[in-house]
């Protein structure tokens, strides 16, 4: 019985903490210069996300988000390219959007990239963790998903199926824009798949 009875208080304490904490929380948000991030309610990840329109709801949907705050988040994004590294808060902020997106559709990788002339593209923001995570600027081959969403302003899904280098199998990519205050294309919203009901289909594959 006096168990029970200091679990009940245990647990009484714990909700009216959490429920100060959420206050002060609530305030910090409201006197924040930032915008509130209101996301959507989390994704219903299909299965089978090779199939190419799955892959495209999922990148599209986050590229809305990112993209409903006024080009808010491309102009973090410019100001991390001026800085040229990843050491300021505006690169901080970013990545933990990043991360929780990641985490929230099951994703391999999502990542922001920049054309970096030439033939590659250079990845700036990478969603993964500080020990795992490409350096800044990393070149990657441009490939005909990224041209085209530089080209037309809109999503797109990679046309072949890749596999990681890093032993976490075969994936397949899609990529939004993300626009800055100007209107103008800050970066491309990057997300990675894996999917091995494609193995079978090496004619999909791009080594």
């Amino acid at each position: 019985m006096e168990r029970k009875l200091m679990l009940i208080i245990f647990f009484m304490a714990l909700i009216l903490t959490y429920g100060c904490a959420a206050d002060q929380a609530d305030e910090a948000i409201e006197g924040a210069e930032s915008p509130t991030r209101v996301f959507a309610e989390p994704l219903a990840i299909p299965e089978n996300v090779a199939a190419m329109d799955h892959i495209l709801a999922v990148i599209t949907e986050l590229g809305e988000r990112l993209n409903a705050e006024a080009g808010y988040y491309g102009d973090l994004h410019d100001v991390i390219v001026a800085n040229g590294n990843r050491q300021g808060p505006e690169h901080l902020e970013l990545w933990e959007i990043l991360y929780e997106m990641r985490v929230e559709t099951g994703a391999t990788y999502l990542y922001s990239l920049i054309d970096g002339g030439g033939a590659f593209n250079q990845v700036i923001v990478d969603s993964l963790d500080p020990e795992d995570m490409d350096p800044y600027g990393y070149e990657y081959e441009k490939e005909f998903a990224t041209v085209e969403v530089f080209k037309k302003a809109k999503p797109f899904v990679a046309l072949d199926a890749w596999m990681d280098e890093y032993g976490e199998g075969l994936h397949k990519s899609g990529f939004a824009p993300i626009f800055n205050s100007k209107g103008e294309i800050a970066f491309l919203l990057g997300i990675d798949y894996h999917v091995p009901e494609l193995k079978p289909f090496e004619e999909l594959w791009n080594y």
